[in-house]
């Protein structure tokens, strides 16, 4: 059978030897390398093994765990992101986003993994989290905390994990259930999976938006437990739903160098384009709307939160997360042309997912280094380990199973969608 090689290494590592003729791979099948998973994967597990050892090792364990944890929340929103794009999907019939779907619910898959990824910060709690301090908690000590412990019922070390194996235990069952199905009805074409999979999204969508509301305000909101927010649970899914947006379109565009995916058209990318636009007004919009109202209320035990990202430093990183990740995508994607220019729609997508990172770190880091704004390199290293597990995760599975689900009933109107 002839075969060819390409030059162009993104081609080389998706699928260096294609067959040509009558003997070619379906389109629906994954015909890459294993290198296409095995890379990221080796890459990511090498700069997180890398992170642990470095940061371990230093003096300063503080800045290790803030920037794993800031790297861990970046995949774990990625994941959560996912999940709940499936599920929307489900529950109102979409038929456009059929063709892509594999892409998600491959990434939904990996919350075994971030439960398992997370052990570190369990073990820098201490660290982390300043309501696991006894003595703050204690009347007799000198530097005992009212606020603290009038927290203490929600913010205890117990619940604190007990909430945690909550959340990760309903979000596996609502991916497992969502997932098998997809895979199944590959299988079987039996119609009655699709109504499975809307039912499971009926009662998994309330679970998800409570589960990760929570999540938010105690993976990341708790790191300030003076401060709260009953908003910032929207800002996090904000940003976890335009993040997939933005992860879907350079996934589909890398397996499309290595000739798969064929079935995603620049009508696809216009629709996800606009969805990537519409979450960056949104999460702007949310970002403004809790700043305005806590600017408004005047209240010392909230507006101290923005005083610390305002000062020394850290008002140069709001101004650029202001310009970086709202400004300027809004000026760019506006248009309808962008959104069809896939080189564009690609390099904004890859911004934007660097800038959601960006955000996590604008939220976290001010915590640890409150008189001095700061990036470190440990924050990169971490992020290239979680990052580089899950996309290697996302492309073994993409390559274990059909990359499309191949006997949705809707399939066929995806393949022809046409934006009007």
């Amino acid at each position: 059978m002839a075969t060819i090689r390409s030059s162009n290494p993104l081609v080389w590592l998706f699928d260096p030897i294609r067959p040509t003729g009558d003997g070619a791979e379906s389109r629906y099948q994954f015909t890459g390398s294993s290198m296409a998973w095995t890379v990221p994967l080796g890459i990511g597990v090498i700069a997180l093994v890398a992170t642990i050892a470095v940061g371990l090792t230093g003096e300063d364990h503080q800045q290790f765990y803030f920037s794993y944890l800031i790297a861990w929340a970046y995949g774990l929103s990625l994941a959560i992101g996912a999940l709940f794009f499936v599920i929307i999907q489900h529950l109102t019939k979409a038929r456009w986003s059929v063709v892509f779907r594999r892409i998600p619910e491959a990434l939904m898959w990996s919350f075994p993994v971030l439960a398992l990824l997370g052990i570190p910060i369990l073990l820098g709690m201490h660290d982390l989290y300043h309501w696991t301090h006894a003595d703050l908690l204690d009347p007799a000590n000198s530097h005992f905390d009212a606020v603290l412990a009038g927290k203490s019922g929600y913010l205890n070390t117990p619940f604190f994990l007990g909430r945690l194996a909550f959340y990760f235990v309903a979000w596996t069952l609502i991916s497992y259930r969502l997932y098998t199905r997809s895979i199944r009805q590959d299988e079987t074409g039996d119609i009655a999976e699709t109504k499975s999979m809307r039912v499971t999204s009926a009662w998994g969508l309330p679970l998800m938006a409570i589960t990760t509301a929570f999540a938010s305000y105690d993976i990341l909101m708790s790191l300030d437990p003076h401060w709260f927010s009953t908003m910032f649970g929207v800002y996090f899914f904000a940003g976890s739903f335009m993040a997939i947006m933005a992860f879907m379109i350079v996934v589909s565009m890398a397996l499309q160098t290595g000739g798969m995916m064929s079935g995603v058209t620049t009508e696809h990318y216009q629709d996800l384009g606009k969805f990537l636009f519409g979450f960056v007004i949104f999460w702007a919009y949310i970002a403004f709307s809790q700043y305005m109202l806590i600017w408004f209320g005047n209240l010392p035990e909230e507006t101290v939160w923005y005083r610390h990202r305002l000062t020394h430093g850290w008002e140069a990183h709001s101004a650029a997360l202001l310009i970086a990740h709202f400004i300027l995508p809004f000026v760019i994607l506006v248009g309808r042309w962008a959104k069809r220019l896939r080189p564009l729609l690609g390099f904004m997508a890859v911004w934007l997912l660097l800038m959601h990172w960006f955000d996590f770190h604008w939220l976290a880091m001010p915590v640890l280094h409150g008189d001095r704004a700061q990036v470190h390199p440990l924050d990169f290293l971490a992020l290239i380990g979680i990052v580089g597990i899950l996309v290697g995760l996302v492309v073994f599975r993409l390559s274990r199973h059909s990359m499309v689900p191949q006997k949705d009933p809707r399939l066929g109107y995806s393949l022809k969608f046409r934006n009007t």
